[in-house]
C-alpha cells in the first residue's frame, strides 16, 4: 500500500513540475502577442518618474515621518510652530523643516524649485506644497505638481495621474519597484522596456484563455510557482490531471487512514475479548473455592460456642472476608456481562446506616441528608466510597469529610479533604498507573464503576472534593 502512495505522491509532484517548466512558455507568448496588440495606454516609465516622484505617491508619504527625523527635535519645532518664537532647534536633519516653519510663521515666500530640494513630504506628513497653499492659496497652479497624488483632484480614469490615484497600496509598491507586470482595477500593466502597456480585461483575458493562462492576485499565505508583481501566474490545466490526482490521494490516504484505525480498533477489541474471557473463567473457577470457604465458615458458625474465646475476632474477619469474596464473585460475574448493560442494584432500606458502617474503619466527619431508603449497587458503590475514603487517609490533607444529598433522582456523596487538587488534575489523576502516590489505578475503577451505574463523577476544589452522582430513584424515595 505504501507502494502505491509513493507513486501517487511521486506522479504528483512531476506533474507539478512540469506544470512549472511549461508556465514560462506561455507567460512569453502572452506577452508578445499583447505586446503586438493595442494598449489602452501607454507611458514612458522614465517620464512618470520625474512627473510623479516616488515620494509624492507613496502611501506612507501621508503619515507622520517620525522615523525620518530626531523625535525630541520634532517636537520642539512643532511647539515653536504654534508661537512662531524661539529658541528654535539646530540640527542639520530639520534644516528644511525648520526654513519652512519659518517662512510660514514669517509669511516668506519660499522659491518654487525650494519643494522639490526640501524632499516634497512634511514631518507632519503629507506635502509641503499642501501646507503651503493653506497660506498661499494663490499658488496653487504653480505648486499642483508638489502635491501627493491623494492630496490633489481626482483626475479622469483614463489619464496616467488618474490610474495612480487609484491604486491601492500594494499596486503603488510594485509600480514604483518597476514590476514586469501586475494588476490594477482590472487592467494589466506589463512592462517592455521603459515603457508601461496598460490592458483591460477585453483586451488581455482572450489573449490568457488562447493559451490557457491564468493568474490570481498574490497574498503571502499561498504557494505561488511564478509571480510578477501582485500577480501569480497560474497555468490553466483544463485536462483536471492535477485535480484528479489530488483526489485520488487524498482518497488514498483517507482509506489508508481508516484502515489503520480499524486495524487498531480490532487488536484493541480482541484483547479486551481475551482479558474479559480470562477473567470470566477466573470469576467462574473462584466460585468453588468460594462457596467451600462458605461451607467452612458455617461449620464454624455452628459450634461458635465451642470456640476459645481467643479465636472470636480472627473467625469474625474469617466470615467478613467470606462475605466479601462471595460479594467480589457475584459483583465481577454481574460486571463482566457480556452486553455491558448498567449494573444491577439492590434496595437498601436506611442509606444513612450503610454509610455509617462504610466509614467506621476511617477518621471521617459525616454530612448526611436526611436518611431515605435508596435501589443502588451495595457492592460496586461501597467500594468506590471506600477506596476515596481511602485515598483521602492516605494522600489528603485532614480532616476528611463525606457529605450526601439528592437532587432530582439521584444520590450524590461527596468526599473531600484539606488537599490542594481541582478540576486541572482529574485527566492526569484518571489514568491508571500514570498519576502521582497510586492514586490513578483505583480512580479509573471507580470512574468505571460509576459511569456503569449510570452516573458520573468529577473532581473539584480546591480543596480536594470527590464527587459521585448516581441515579438511586426507589419507589419509595425519589428525589
Amino acid at each position: 500500500m505504501k507502494k502505491y502512495v509513493l507513486l501517487f505522491s511521486l506522479l504528483f509532484v512531476g506533474t507539478d513540475t512540469a506544470l512549472a517548466e511549461n508556465l514560462p512558455e506561455r507567460l512569453n507568448a502572452v506577452r508578445a502577442e499583447l505586446l503586438e496588440s493595442d494598449s489602452v495606454a501607454t507611458y514612458d516609465f522614465r517620464q512618470l518618474q520625474g512627473q510623479f516622484p516616488t515620494q509624492l505617491l507613496l502611501p506612507s508619504a501621508l503619515l507622520p515621518q517620525s522615523a525620518t527625523y530626531p523625535l525630541k527635535s520634532l517636537q520642539r519645532l512643532y511647539n515653536n510652530s504654534l508661537t512662531c518664537k524661539g529658541p528654535w532647534p539646530v540640527t542639520p536633519l530639520l534644516t528644511q523643516p525648520l526654513v519652512f516653519t519659518r517662512a510660514i510663521c514669517n509669511n516668506t515666500v519660499l522659491p518654487i524649485g525650494w519643494f522639490s530640494r526640501a524632499g516634497y513630504i512634511h514631518p507632519g506628513g503629507g506635502s509641503y506644497a499642501s501646507r503651503y497653499l493653506e497660506k498661499h492659496p494663490d499658488l496653487g497652479e504653480k505648486l499642483g505638481d508638489f502635491l501627493h497624488i491623494q492630496e490633489r483632484d481626482l483626475a479622469p480614469t483614463n489619464t496616467a495621474l488618474g490610474r495612480l490615484q487609484r491604486m491601492s497600496r500594494d499596486e503603488i509598491h510594485v509600480y514604483v519597484a518597476g514590476a514586469e507586470a501586475f494588476i490594477s482595477n482590472g487592467e494589466l500593466w506589463i512592462r517592455n522596456g521603459n515603457e508601461y502597456h496598460v490592458y483591460d480585461q477585453p483586451r488581455w483575458s482572450p489573449i490568457l484563455n488562447k493559451f490557457d493562462v491564468n493568474f490570481t492576485r498574490l497574498n503571502t499565505t499561498s504557494f505561488c510557482i511564478l509571480k510578477s508583481g501582485n500577480i501569480c501566474w497560474e497555468e490553466e490545466d483544463k485536462s483536471h490531471l492535477t485535480f484528479y490526482l489530488l483526489v485520488g490521494l487524498l482518497v488514498v490516504n483517507i482509506s489508508l487512514l481508516f484502515g489503520w484505525g480499524f486495524y487498531r480498533w480490532r487488536i484493541r477489541r480482541r484483547a479486551m475479548q481475551e482479558r474479559m474471557l480470562v477473567l470470566q473463567i477466573l470469576t467462574h473457577e473462584l466460585r468453588t473455592p468460594i462457596a467451600s470457604l462458605a461451607m467452612t465458615v458455617e461449620g464454624f458458625r455452628r459450634h461458635f460456642d465451642a470456640l476459645p474465646e481467643t479465636l472470636y475476632d480472627e473467625f469474625r474477619r474469617l466470615t467478613e472476608d467470606s462475605r466479601r469474596l462471595r460479594q467480589l464473585a457475584e459483583a465481577s460475574k454481574d460486571y463482566l456481562q457480556a452486553n455491558q448493560q448498567e449494573l444491577s442494584v439492590q434496595h437498601v432500606d436506611s442509606f444513612n446506616e450503610w454509610v455509617e458502617y462504610l466509614s467506621e474503619p476511617y477518621e471521617v466527619t459525616l454530612d448526611l441528608a436526611e436518611d431515605r431508603p435508596v435501589d443502588v449497587n451495595i457492592y460496586w458503590l461501597g467500594t468506590c466510597i471506600d477506596n476515596l475514603l481511602s485515598n483521602a487517609h492516605k494522600y489528603g490533607v485532614k480532616p476528611v469529610k463525606l457529605t450526601s444529598s439528592y437532587s432530582n433522582g439521584k444520590l450524590i456523596v461527596s468526599v473531600s479533604d484539606n488537599g490542594q487538587l481541582g478540576a486541572k488534575d482529574w485527566a492526569r489523576l484518571r489514568k491508571p498507573f500514570v498519576s502521582e502516590r497510586g492514586l490513578g489505578l483505583g480512580l479509573t475503577i471507580v470512574e468505571s464503576m460509576i459511569r456503569r451505574m449510570g452516573g458520573r463523577m468529577k473532581l473539584v476544589g480546591p480543596p480536594t472534593t470527590f464527587i459521585l452522582e448516581i441515579p438511586c430513584e426507589s419507589n419509595s424515595a425519589s428525589g
